[in-house]
């Protein structure tokens, strides 16, 4: 069971953590992403300090990780606010801890922080239909699919389909 495992805010003095879990998921699943490993390994400190300060603290742009304990990070997922809605981006938990509900429990730290941080906010992702773990994750916890589907840019013919949550009605 995934009890031993911590899921939290990243902290900031992570970063090389943080770009090493990153890169690590772009090179083992190129598909589930809209960037590419050598996009991101270009990337200089700095973008990399900025992201993990930004991800670590504050109301517009979390970043979710999953501690396997002494600061092994194992998994991640975010978000980041466009226009009156909040994106999802970067879902993603390393193969050999797969399979123990930790993209779920990634999924409602998310929509747990959204719902508290920004009550009646959407959420929207796009997900690579193929990966279908991701998916079923997506579906229990309240995303829908909107009918937007695109290519994933940097990897013609996949394609990449728009799902939406809309906001938990308030308990009474």
């Amino acid at each position: 069971m995934s009890s031993e495992f911590q899921i939290r805010r990243l902290r900031e003095p992570e970063w090389p953590a943080f770009r090493r879990l990153r890169l690590d998921a772009l090179r083992t699943d190129a598909l589930a992403f809209g960037s590419t490993y050598a996009r991101e390994d270009a990337y200089p400190e700095e973008k990399w300090q900025s992201w993990a300060r930004d991800g670590a603290q504050g109301d517009q742009s979390p970043t979710f990780v999953i501690d396997a304990g002494s600061g092994n990070l194992v998994g991640m997922a975010g978000m980041f606010q466009r226009g009156p809605d909040f994106v999802v981006w970067g879902m993603w938990v390393a193969p050999s801890f797969r399979g123990q509900r930790l993209g779920a429990r990634l999924t409602e730290a998310l929509v747990e922080w959204l719902d508290r941080s920004h009550p009646g906010k959407r959420a929207l992702l796009s997900v690579n239909p193929t990966q279908t773990p991701a998916v079923r994750t997506y579906l229990a916890h309240g995303f829908v699919f909107t009918g937007v589907e695109e290519p994933l840019g940097h990897s013609p013919p996949a394609i990449i389909r728009e799902m939406v949550r809309g906001p938990r009605p308030r308990a009474r």
